[in-house]
């Protein structure tokens, strides 16, 4: 199997979560935990709050906390067994990044700007080239920081035989990674309510019930998204970025090795 990420420009990086930086706004996400999820994703329900150095740093940079994310939802992948991995962005600091990661990576033509399908196109087509004896190609938000690797693996497992299969996000309505054949040469639909959008081209959606893998489902747009990820437990590079982090029912990420048989 080889992965896919898409990553645009960082200096349109996470607009959503700068905005929700403001006090009133920041304690309306937490204290809520902007959950929609029935309660599944959190480890427990005590509240949480970033500090003001946090925020700062956020705010700053948010630019390096994407990079930070990034850094570990690949991380996971190759965990979870998942060594190849094709990186599209127009972004020098991702591209060096992904490098140092061991990605391939391939510059986002300008053809392409903007355009997340086209870019998750062009990143399976290079994988395709790249590396025809695989057999299922993995497209995969690049924000994922508390995913685990036991988590990808099961989610590889219960997509045999089940052709196009789709993990949806903490809501619902998002796609927080999608699994296909690497033969499908039509566009994905990632964008607002993919998860329709891919339900209705007939990709199976996996757990239905999101009782399952909470930690791939948190994909981090806000700050209710980052506090979820932060008491699920998240990689080492987004603990770094975040340096003091004292959440209620964080743990630790934690990492396996399995061999790709697929």
């Amino acid at each position: 199997m080889v992965a896919v990420l898409a990553v645009k420009r960082l200096g349109d990086a996470k607009s959503r979560l700068v905005s929700t930086m403001g006090d009133d706004a920041a304690h309306g996400a937490e204290t809520s935990g902007g959950d929609t999820s029935g309660g599944k994703i959190a480890a427990d329900s005590a509240p949480a709050t970033l500090s003001p150095a946090q925020r700062e740093r956020l705010r700053a940079d948010p630019g390096a906390f994407v990079l930070a994310m990034f850094a570990d939802t690949i991380a996971t992948l190759h965990e979870a067994g998942i060594r190849d991995v094709v990186v599209v962005t127009p972004d020098h600091r991702v591209r060096e990044r992904a490098q140092q990661l061991a990605a391939h990576v391939v510059d986002e033509p300008g053809d392409v700007a903007g355009d997340l399908n086209a870019a998750y196109a062009l990143g399976a087509a290079t994988a395709r080239t790249r590396w025809p004896a695989h057999r299922q190609v993995l497209i995969v938000q690049a924000d994922l920081p508390a995913a685990q690797p036991t988590s990808l693996r099961e989610i590889v497992d219960a997509a045999v035989e089940r052709g196009e299969s789709m993990v949806t996000d903490r809501a619902g309505t998002g796609t927080s990674l999608l699994l296909r054949p690497m033969t499908a040469h039509e566009l994905p639909r990632f964008g607002p309510d993919s998860a329709a959008a891919h339900r209705a081209a007939g990709v199976v959606e996996l757990d239905p019930e999101h009782l399952l893998w909470p930690d791939v489902r948190t994909d981090v747009d806000t700050v209710g998204d980052l506090i979820a990820a932060l008491r699920l437990g998240v990689g080492e590079h987004t603990r770094s970025v975040l340096k003091d982090v004292r959440i209620p029912g964080a743990t630790a990420s934690g990492v396996g090795e399995q061999s790709d048989a697929s």
